[in-house]
């Protein structure tokens, strides 16, 4: 991965780059962004760049063979750390039986989201861990010489999947590492990660993609039309893996108006039946699709928001304008404040593997909660 494959992110390009240049390469290094950023890209393009023997001043080379070999994340010097699970024993679970399964996924998309990586190995609703052992071979990666590189480098995907003991394991090697060895920790979750990593690291901070850079990527990675790509990436706020998905799963999305419309029309009646019925067929789900149909549900509360201020920035098809102008005057800045809320809780809950039954249900009477208020307020129906 090169920098300039990754669109935006300029000064943080630049920083990394100064870095390498000035010999200030932290040992234990942080990169934390949301779901679908650039955290993953920019850690492989940043290793690529420390290990290039071609170096040009504004990134790697790209033809050298250590460039060669990293672009197809097969360089001697490159390890990875990655949560995983299987039917199997837990008792010895690593990253080695899924490496190949990873270079596959993380050459598709190197913007691919917990649930991109669950379904590439195939454990369904399983939860990924990084266990106690694998902590044991991070260790003993770590003991080896470089072979061709000046350095070592260990990508750990998403540390926050770290059981308590694995995480315990590897705080000395985090505070002394072997010379020349960096370790990079890629998160999407900084405030779950315990305190002695995060006091361990130094904190690289990745913004989501902007809407025109996102919509960049899923044009080339997907070959798709343009104005399909921004719509997608602008539903999914610049979340590469959401938009993705929203793209491949457009006869799927094409459903989610209904669905939407009648979750909160039964959340405004506070419709119980309707309500349990409703989230009955939505924990049937996987959590991809789950994710997918709240992040739609935000998106249309804030075409809403807009349809009532700035009606010139909403981007909506027929079918969804008739539905917001019958129920855009239940929304206003303050509930879509506490209702957007609701829902980013939940779908921190659904990440974290809860029961989407309750989890929805929960939601939904919140929901209710404030359309109630509302209507105490202007008892008008839709």
């Amino acid at each position: 991965m090169q920098f300039n494959k990754i669109p935006g992110q300029i000064a943080l390009k630049r920083q990394l780059i100064t870095g390498v240049t000035n010999s200030h390469i932290p040992h234990a290094q942080l990169f934390s962004g949301p779901e679908g950023s650039a955290s993953l890209a920019l850690a492989l393009a940043y290793v690529q760049y420390i290990a290039c023997t071609n170096k040009l001043p504004d990134d790697s080379c790209g033809t050298c063979p250590s460039c060669l070999k990293m672009q197809k994340l097969i360089h001697p010097d490159l390890h990875f750390s990655l949560p995983v699970n299987w039917d199997k024993s837990t008792s010895d679970l690593h990253t080695a039986p899924f490496i190949i399964q990873w270079r596959e996924a993380c050459l598709s998309s190197p913007y691919l989201s917990l649930d991109d990586w669950t379904d590439t190995i195939g454990i369904g609703n399983k939860q990924p861990f990084i266990s106690a052992h694998e902590a044991h071979e991070i260790i003993k990666a770590l003991q080896f010489v470089s072979v061709e590189s000046e350095y070592k480098f260990m990508i750990i995907w998403l540390p926050e999947k770290m059981r308590a003991e694995a995480s315990n394991r590897i705080l000395k090697t985090l505070e002394e590492p072997p010379n020349k060895t960096l370790i990079i920790l890629v998160t999407q979750d900084y405030d779950s990660l315990i305190s002695t990593i995060r006091s361990r690291t130094q904190l690289i901070k990745i913004m989501p993609f902007s809407v025109e850079d996102a919509a960049e990527i899923l044009v080339k990675q997907s070959g798709k039309d343009p104005v399909a790509c921004k719509l997608a990436v602008e539903i999914a706020e610049g979340n590469m893996a959401q938009a993705r998905w929203l793209l491949e799963n457009g006869d799927e999305a094409s459903q989610l108006l209904d669905q939407f419309r009648n979750w909160m029309l039964f959340c405004y009646g506070f419709r119980i039946d309707e309500l349990i019925s409703l989230t009955d067929q939505i924990a049937k789900q996987n959590r991809e699709w789950q994710k997918g149909f709240l992040t739609y549900g935000m998106y249309m509360i804030r075409q809403t928001l807009l349809m009532n201020h700035q009606p010139d920035l909403n981007r909506i098809t027929p079918a969804e304008t008739d539905f917001i102008n019958k129920f855009r005057r239940f929304f206003n800045p303050g509930n879509y404040a506490v209702i957007s809320e609701y829902i980013n809780d939940a779908v921190l809950h659904i990440e974290r593997n809860a029961a989407s039954k309750i989890v929805f249900f929960d939601l939904s009477l919140l929901v209710s909660g404030v359309f109630r208020k509302e209507k105490a307020a202007n008892p008008t129906s839709v």
